[in-house]
């Protein structure tokens, strides 16, 4: 029997939909999208271009903005260091702010441009999560070349004010990049209404395929970014390389589902988060929740807990066989040393490694809920003892 999957925000099963959507483009429309002059080329061109438009349209974007990439990260990556090495060349912009929460591979990126002269710039937050504004008003200058905040922390699930940061950064014409990659399905993102110049998405957090993603790069005003990989001009010469039509045409119909769902998933999510929130409370009513409160600037589908006497690494990997969930980001195993997100909002190493998140999905079930918990509960026990 599988073990219960509470880890949706480490990724998601791709939808059975999804899944028949692809199929054929890998037997039947196998054609080079960027071969024009035979049918089967084009078949395969039309199939991006019209999943371009599908992904454009869920987040209120032209699809001509949509830049396909391998993933959330590599789309951090081309939004930070193309931003910096466009401007940094053209406008002398040199400083680059980020969040002391970003994803590991935000902060990496900006930190490997420190050799060409990059000065970073890291905003606190509150023990809740919460950017301090007031210190991104007083760093915000016309030096700054891009400003990265992610929309929504994939370990505790906070909510950043996004549009208030946006004002911000367009007193100085300052590029806001935000990584979305755990808003998508979870909140309402319209590039539009959050201001942003530049938004990561990434497909297998959205019951997608994994291996494909996009960046979203506004074209009025129009931002201009330098490419981190070379080769035949794909991608309105932003990102060379032959585009993967199946894994496409899987990201488009996952985003369309996402959309079209979004608030009868919401609804479902925080049944669900909430459901298994009372089952810990009322196991431990001392468990303290990292992050914001239940329902205020939280993903719908977030938990992270410390658990005072047990360490999560323990809890964790003891339960593997039973109940699949984790310490934090998917991305930083094998680090043993503290979640930095979690001393970024005030815990000590301690409390840091006594905290474990859990996440529902859409495929969760009461009956998994219900089941996990008491798990959960009867393995503290037993650490505790």
């Amino acid at each position: 029997m599988k073990p219960i999957y509470l880890d949706y925000q480490s990724t998601t099963p791709t939808d059975e939909n999804v899944l028949k959507k692809m199929i054929p483009y890998f037997s039947e429309v196998y054609g080079n999208p960027h071969s024009a002059n035979h049918q089967y080329g084009i078949d395969a061109y039309e199939a991006t271009e019209n999943s371009r438009k599908k992904i454009a349209k869920a987040i209120g974007a032209q699809s001509e903005e949509i830049i396909f990439t391998s993933g959330a990260t590599e789309s951090n990556n081309l939004a930070i260091k193309g931003s910096f090495l466009y401007r940094m060349e053209k406008h002398n912009r040199k400083k680059i702010i980020i969040a002391a929460t970003e994803h590991k591979c935000v902060i990496e990126a900006a930190n490997s441009l420190t050799s060409l002269g990059a000065i970073i710039s890291i905003i606190d937050v509150n023990n809740r999560g919460e950017i301090n504004l007031e210190q991104l008003n007083n760093e915000i200058s016309d030096e700054v070349a891009i400003v990265s905040i992610m929309l929504a922390n994939n370990e505790i699930g906070t909510i950043q004010p996004i549009k208030e940061i946006s004002n911000i950064c367009k007193k100085f014409n300052v590029w806001l990049h935000s990584d979305a990659a755990q808003a998508l399905g979870n909140l309402e993102v319209k590039v539009n209404d959050l201001g942003v110049d530049l938004l990561s998405i990434s497909s297998h957090k959205l019951y997608g395929p994994k291996g494909i993603g996009c960046l979203f790069v506004r074209r009025r005003p129009r931002i201009r970014l330098l490419p981190l990989i070379d080769g035949g001009g794909q991608e309105r010469l932003m990102r060379s390389g032959t585009l993967p039509t199946p894994l496409i045409v899987g990201f488009s119909e996952a985003m369309y589902n996402a959309d079209q769902n979004l608030k009868r998933n919401i609804k479902k999510l925080k049944s669900l988060r909430d459901r298994l929130h009372n089952h810990f409370i009322e196991f431990d009513k001392k468990i303290i929740l990292n992050g914001t409160e239940l329902n205020k600037n939280r993903l719908p589908n977030n938990l992270n807990y410390i658990i005072d006497g047990v360490n999560a690494v323990e809890l964790t990997e003891s339960l593997c066989k039973y109940v699949a969930f984790s310490t934090g980001s998917a991305c930083s195993t094998g680090n043993i040393e503290p979640s930095y997100v979690l001393t970024s909002i005030g815990l000590n190493n301690e409390e840091a490694l006594s905290s474990f998140r859990i996440s529902v999905g859409l495929n969760s079930t009461n009956e998994d809920i219900d089941k996990a918990a008491k798990i959960i509960c009867n393995k503290i026990n037993f650490l505790r003892s």
